[in-house]
């Protein structure tokens, strides 16, 4: 059994260790280098469309549109619920967890479906649909339906005023400036996606495994898809439709980590995003699976080196 499931009826053990990665394997972040390289090599974008919204305080609408959507707040604060797409397995129609976005915060939606918007402040936020190619829409059918790049126009200056020059393109009507738009939003799409998958928030790896390999992609998108369940080698090996020890070793291998401990990573990176939309420490233990909230604790400060509400504590303050 992987550890961690609330519904399992079993105390939690680090299982985790009986499943390592093969001897003489590459360290994961010369893995991770090359997966990422990869990746971008392989997703080239274009614009379907590109707005942008002026929105008083407490101001609600609906941002959707075709492809992949994204977001970026110019000024002011708003917060974000994620309507989970067509790529989203199992979820179309569903909301994702709130998410609390200031100026400077970018967020690129791959499962498509737009979002519901609401300002916390006065707030100026540029939107837009993006659509890939080839072996670039099999990616975005890979990757998490959120991918929320805080901090963007700080840690990324020179990309993040790209957008500003592409507002200022589709408002100038400038022979070329489809184009130029064009270019510019392969240039950002692709600057934002490295710079959440160098930050730790997803493995381009996982992403690249599951567009090789359809079975193993099942697998992976079960995972995301419902990471409280009581997942175990073998039912995940089913969903993959392959034998245990073929799945176990074909994850290892293009996955670059086991499958309990990747389902851990997936469970922690819910937990973070949960933390920050400020759910209960316990509400979120039982939805990942634990039996219990000290359980849940103990996990996460493994992975994180702080206990859940510490953690919490010390995020930057958002606005009010």
């Amino acid at each position: 059994m992987i550890p961690g499931n609330a519904r399992a009826g079993v105390a939690l053990a680090p299982l985790m260790s009986t499943i390592e990665l093969p001897a003489g394997a590459a360290p994961e972040v010369d893995l991770e280098a090359r997966a990422i390289d990869d990746v971008l090599a392989r997703l080239h974008w274009s614009v379907l469309e590109f707005t942008h919204w002026d929105l008083p305080e407490g101001t609600a609408r609906r941002d959707d549109g075709p492809g992949v959507r994204f977001l970026f707040v110019v000024s002011g604060g708003i917060e974000v619920r994620a309507l989970l797409g067509e790529h989203a397995v199992g979820t179309i129609g569903a909301r994702a967890e709130p998410l609390t976005m200031q100026s400077g915060d970018f967020v690129l939606l791959p499962s498509g479906g737009g979002a519901d918007v609401r300002a916390r402040a006065d707030s100026v936020m540029l939107s837009g649909s993006l659509a890939t190619d080839g072996d670039g829409s099999e990616l975005t059918r890979a990757m998490p339906p959120v991918l929320f790049t805080c901090g963007f126009r700080v840690e990324e200056p020179v990309f993040a005023s790209l957008l500003d020059t592409m507002y200022r393109e589709m408002s100038s009507a400038r022979a070329g400036s489809d184009s130029v738009i064009r270019r510019l939003a392969d240039v950002v799409a692709s600057a934002a996606v490295r710079f959440w998958l160098e930050r730790g928030c997803g493995s381009a790896l996982d992403w690249l495994a599951s567009a090789r390999d359809p079975n193993l992609r099942r697998a992976v998108e079960a995972i995301h898809d419902d990471p409280g369940s009581p997942w175990t080698v073998e039912s995940l090996a089913r969903v993959a439709r392959s034998s245990r020890s073929q799945f176990a070793e074909q994850f290892r291998l293009t996955v670059g980590d086991s499958p309990a401990r990747y389902l851990m990573r997936v469970r922690m990176e819910h937990a973070e995003r949960m933390l920050r939309a400020g759910i209960p420490v316990g509400d979120i233990a039982y939805r990942l699976g634990y039996e219990s909230e000290a359980g849940f604790s103990r996990a996460f400060r493994r992975h994180s080196g702080a206990a859940p509400s510490r953690w919490r504590r010390a995020l930057p303050q958002r606005i009010a």
